[in-house]
Parts: C-alpha cells; structure tokens; sequence
C-alpha cells in the first residue's frame, strides 16, 4: 500500500472539474466548495439542493456544517475571554457551582480548556432531546451525572460534544441571554455572516439543501429527518451555513482576528487557538482551542470537519500561506468526495501533500492480543485477527431506544512500530481512518479510540474472537430492541 492519498483521476485542470470528477464518482447529490486565498474568494456550487425539487446548488446554498460550529463556540469564547468575561484556566464550577459530574475529583478541576481540547474526561456523546425552549442547554447539563467519567481532565484526548454543551450553558449563564443570540450578536453579526444561522425557520428563508442517506453504496437515498439536531446540541454541531460565510469566518482567522480592517480578537489570542494542547488519536495531529491541527513539511493545517444527519462539511486553513477551503455536501458519504478534493486542492493551490502511514506486517500473537469486544453506551466494536489483519464487526446502539444495528466490517492494519498502537482502516468504510488503543493502565482494561470515542474492552472467555464465531454471530445478529436504564 502506497502511503500517498489514492490519486484522484484524472489530475484535474480547476476546482469545477474537480468537484464535478468527485461527485460522479460518489454519487453525491450535491457539493458547495470554495477557496479564499491572498484575499480573493472563489465559490461554486454543483448538483441539486434537493432530489425531489432539482433545486440546483450554487455558492450561496444553505448546508448544516455540523461540528464545525465547534471552531464558533471557541472563537465566542475567546471574545469574551478578551472582555474579561471567561477564563479558560478557572474551575467551571466557579460558573456553574451546581454542575453535576459523576466524579467528584474531575468536577472539581474541571475548566474551559479542557473543554476545548476534548480533555474533559466524561463521555462526549449524548444526542438526547431537551426540547426547543431557551431551557435546552440547562436541561441537558443538569443530567451530566450520568455521564461516564472516562478519565481525570487532562488526561487524554476523547471527542466530547458534551463539552460544548457545557461550554455553551456556561456562556449563557455569564452573558444572561441564551447561547445562539450570543453568538449572533459577537461573532455571526461583526463578522457579516449574513447566512448563517441555527434554527430551521431562518434556514428555510434561504435556499438551502436536503441531507440525504445511503446504507451502502449504490442503494436508494433517504432524506435525513428530522433535519435538525436537538437545541442542546447547537454548541456543538449546530449551525447552518455556506461555503462563503465559512470562508469568510476563515479569512478572520487567517488575519489573526481582524475583518476588513477591524478588530475583533487579538492576534494573540487567535494565536493561541492553534497552538498544540493535547495529542489526538491520528498521525501528527494534535487539537488547539476548537481546532484540529496537523503539520506537513513544516506547514501547520488547521482544520474542522462537521457530520451530522445526511450532511457532511470541511473546513481547512493554513493561515501561514493565506489559503483555506470550504467544502459542504449534502450526502452521509459525502466525506470520500471532501477527502479527495481536498487532497487535490492542497496540492494543486499551495504545493501541500497529504500522505498516509505505512502500515506494519505484524506477528499473529500481536494480533490476537489486542482481540476483543470494545464497548461504550452507543456502540459496539468486535475485533478479531484475520489474515495478518484485525477485522472490526461494529454495532450501534440507539442511546433513547436501545435499538441495535449491525453496520458493514472494515478491517485495519497497524501503522509504526507496534507499541504505538495506532491503526488504520485499510479496507471497508471509513477507509484511511486511525483508529488507536490505548493500553491497559492503573488495572484497568484496554481503551479503543474509534474516531474520537473511547470503548472498554469486555474481558471474555478465551477463544472467543476468532473469525468463524464471530461471523456466524454478525450473521445472527437482528436489529432488536432492549430496555434502557434512566
């Protein structure tokens, strides 16, 4: 396996050929994309908004950005760090003095930073609805007892939604108003945003796309529905927006905190939000203040992705070459067209190459040591060696229903020398992933980090992850219903 990103074909002559190469060959119903570099911005957009409508979809189309929003909830922050009215370093209990966290230790050294750099320790994903009142984020965070406590703040890198959720309650209770007119006001509205916005009523006066989803390859599409997220979520993953005001929003950071010659973030602490925090469970790439970041030959990425229902986004800068791209895709595998893209633009724009690990012939020992079932509150990972490779058998877990379904196996390789434990997916979806397991520690059994989130190894009978018994269990395996606890 070569460890250059597969190359697109053919090497396309612009960014239009591109986009348009990338949509055929994944089927996606519709891609914005755009680039802003040395001040000048060029968007396009391609395919259809909707399949019933044949709305086409131009630079101007309304796409859900997803977890993006992360890198807005950071910028907020850092505003009102600047007015005086945060600190990332004090205890977030000084705010919040009746948070509740399962672990009395962690709540107590809890901060903003740690919120930020998904450092947090507590479990990240919780999508459960708390209604569309101004209550919502009160609502959710007076349930984060019951959140698992995965390790100490500070500890280690763990994809954390619910951080932002915190993060957003405790910008409302120092501001007084809630978190989305928050934002409005000091970050969507100085910037010019004039497209971007949270709720559903203000996306549907702007032409704006249709998320849809696709159980495999070739399969009919279905609309994502609902379209929104719940409001407790906006934190985190819930803006709605378009490849021009995401460029927009990048150009501000590129420039170190200033718009069309005003200020509105210092150059420090725009600075200071890509600085490296802590390690994340990929190749050479760490996370800052809200932003992922990654180095290539000298040249820092910093960069956000965003998925939610039917709907995948990117957002990548590299503010020392005055370059970003935004691309926005209304298809759940619109993230293989993105990758492909952006790989070609960051070539083709700044001379940037991406490249992957090589992964390692391992021993067959090796292998079936790091075997096993990986569990957490939403999903299920079942790992076994197979042909000198690990074959992953996944399952997710409704959080409100308990429904379970059987998702399609990848398999992964090791990449490095084999105490990194890091690996990546070599065949099967998401192909190129890291993957990473951290080892047992303190008495405690083995951790999977699979994108972002952590799973504990269920200790079981030896013998029982070989291939043939867990592929006769994948193929029991039904869609069922299970009870679960309050």
């Amino acid at each position: 396996m070569s460890n250059e990103w597969p190359t697109a074909r053919p090497d396309y002559d612009d960014l239009t050929a591109c986009v348009l190469g990338e949509m055929g060959r994944w089927t996606v119903p519709g891609i914005a994309a755009g680039i802003w570099q040395d001040g000048h911005m060029t968007t396009i957009g391609h395919g259809v908004a909707s399949l019933e409508t044949r709305q086409p979809v131009t630079g101007d189309t309304l796409f859900q950005i997803g977890s993006i929003t992360k890198v807005f909830t950071a910028t907020l922050a850092m505003r009102l760090v600047e007015d005086g009215l945060l600190d990332l370093d004090a205890p977030v209990i000084d705010t919040l003095p009746d948070l509740p966290l399962a672990d009395k230790d962690a709540r107590r050294i809890l901060t903003l930073r740690h919120l930020f750099a998904h450092t947090g320790g507590f479990e990240g994903d919780r999508f459960v609805d708390y209604g569309r009142g101004d209550d919502a984020l009160s609502k959710a965070v007076a349930a984060f007892d019951t959140l698992r406590q995965w390790s100490a703040p500070g500890e280690l890198y763990a994809y954390c939604n619910t951080g932002f959720y915190l993060a957003g309650r405790i910008i409302e209770q120092v501001i007084g108003q809630p978190f989305e007119t928050v934002m409005r006001e000091r970050v969507f509205t100085p910037l010019g945003l004039e497209r971007t916005v949270f709720f559903p009523e203000e996306a549907i006066t702007y032409p704006a796309a249709v998320g849809y989803l696709q159980k495999r390859t070739g399969a009919p599409f279905t609309v994502g529905r609902p379209y929104s997220m719940p409001r407790c979520v906006n934190p985190a993953g819930g803006i709605v927006s378009t490849v021009g005001d995401l460029l927009r929003f990048a150009s501000f950071h590129i420039a170190d905190g200033e718009i069309e010659s005003t200020r509105l973030l210092t150059e420090a602490a725009t600075r200071e939000m890509r600085e490296p925090r802590v390690a994340a469970p990929t190749i050479d790439v760490a996370y800052g203040i809200g932003w992922a970041l990654q180095e290539i030959g000298g040249v820092q990425i910093v960069r956000h992705g965003g998925a939610t229902r039917g709907f995948n986004a990117s957002l990548l800068v590299i503010p020392s070459r005055r370059f970003a791209l935004a691309l926005l895709t209304n298809c759940g595998h619109g993230a293989r067209a993105m990758r492909q893209i952006e790989r070609w633009a960051l070539e083709h724009f700044r001379g940037v190459r991406l490249t992957l690990p090589e992964p390692v012939d391992t021993p067959a020992s090796a292998l079936k040591a790091i075997a096993g079932t990986y569990e957490r509150h939403d999903s299920r990972f079942t790992v076994f060696p197979e042909k000198g490779r690990l074959r992953v058998e996944s399952v997710t877990i409704d959080e409100e229903s308990g429904e379970e379904e059987v998702g399609d196996p990848f398999w992964m390789r090791p990449v490095g020398a084999l105490t990194d434990h890091a690996f990546i997916v070599t065949e099967g979806r998401p192909r190129h992933a890291l993957i990473d397991l951290l080892p047992a520690s303190n008495g405690r059994p083995p951790l999977l980090r699979c994108w972002g989130r952590l799973a504990a190894r269920r200790e079981e009978p030896a013998g029982s992850h070989d291939g043939r018994a867990n592929r006769k269990k994948a193929k029991r395996a039904v869609t069922k219903k299970s009870k679960r606890a309050n």
